[in-house]
């Protein structure tokens, strides 16, 4: 009787472990990541993936996804959202007139997902903000053109069912036509701060990089971090580093300087103050947790992430800190 309860045991174990497996390829990395904690950033890619999803289903017909920062995955984690969906997009993601527009909305009238790219020029055109308003809402969503620049076999109006996905930097302001547009919309704002673009860096290379050992990798990402200061980071940078490292050391020449002029060029964050601000409520928050709980573990992480609406490995990397200060 033991040795049966040992073995259903045994399977419950196994089946929980399997459950609990997640991979990459939903936020865009092939990294098999059984046992391991999503970053704080790939938890947003993954809500972000959800938000594509109720797209894909036909639960929502349109969503905006804004971010300043790029680099951060927004078209990569909708496209593959959409793919995994069985979903390939019609893809805008260049200068596009109001009467293209027209035509694009009236071609894929139908059982379509139209994704806009980075077309941010649409935003601020009273004739092209004009057509979004009427093709996402309405019942029926009827969308008009009434010009003699019509060709033929375009008609003048129709019926869109169609679904619609923007990716955006940043939301225009002051602009109420805009605002009509972005009402009709499921909004998603996708950033990140320096120190969560640097932990998913580190996940990434945590095997390895393109023939660099891990070692050398988080060599070459500390330095990033060490350097960054107020600069505003990206995922983008990290596979440029790795390369000037590979070069450097294929020269026998110093990598940091090469590594170092990049940066320099990056944009300066705006919200140093709020970021610093951030990390500290983190450390004060993890205090607060190891003095109300100091033999639960698992206690410390499940608050601490409650307080501070973390990750798990955001917990795992504070918590370092706050031993190695000590």
């Amino acid at each position: 009787m033991a040795i049966i309860l040992i073995a259903i045991v045994a399977i419950l174990i196994e089946v929980m472990r399997h459950n609990e497996t997640i991979t990459r390829s939903k936020t865009g990395f092939e990294l098999d990541t059984q046992h391991q904690p999503l970053t704080a950033l790939e938890e947003r890619q993954r809500l972000l993936s959800h938000h594509v999803r109720l797209i894909a289903k036909k639960v929502s017909h349109a969503l905006f996804v804004f971010g300043s920062q790029g680099g951060l995955g927004k078209s990569r984690t909708i496209l593959r959202s959409l793919a995994d969906e069985g979903i390939d997009p019609i893809l805008i993601n260049s200068h596009v007139t109001p009467l293209s527009l027209y035509s694009t909305l009236y071609l894929h009238r139908e059982e379509a997902v139209i994704f806009f790219d980075d077309v941010d020029s649409m935003f601020g055109s009273m004739p092209h903000l004009g057509l979004l308003r009427s093709a996402l809402w309405g019942s029926p969503r009827i969308v008009t053109y009434n010009s003699s620049q019509l060709p033929n076999g375009l008609p003048n109006s129709f019926e869109f069912t169609s679904q619609c996905i923007f990716a955006a930097n940043v939301i225009p302001q002051k602009n109420d036509a805009f605002k009509a547009v972005l009402s009709r919309c499921d909004i998603f704002q996708l950033e990140a701060t320096n120190e969560e673009v640097i932990e998913l860096m580190r996940d990434i290379a945590a095997k390895g990089f393109n023939g660099i050992s891990s070692d050398d990798a988080a060599t070459v990402i500390d330095f990033i971090a060490d350097r960054s200061g107020d600069r505003q980071l990206s995922l983008r940078l990290l596979g440029p580093s790795l390369r000037k490292f590979i070069y450097a050391r294929s020269e026998g020449i110093n990598w940091r300087p090469m590594i170092e002029s990049q940066l320099q060029t990056l944009g300066k964050k705006t919200d140093i103050s709020k970021r610093l601000d951030n990390k500290s409520k983190d450390m004060k928050a993890i205090r607060q947790v190891l003095s109300r709980f100091p033999d639960s573990q698992i206690d410390q992480l499940t608050n601490w992430c409650r307080m501070t609406g973390k990750s798990r490995a955001s917990f795992y990397r504070t918590l370092k800190k706050i031993t190695e200060s000590e």
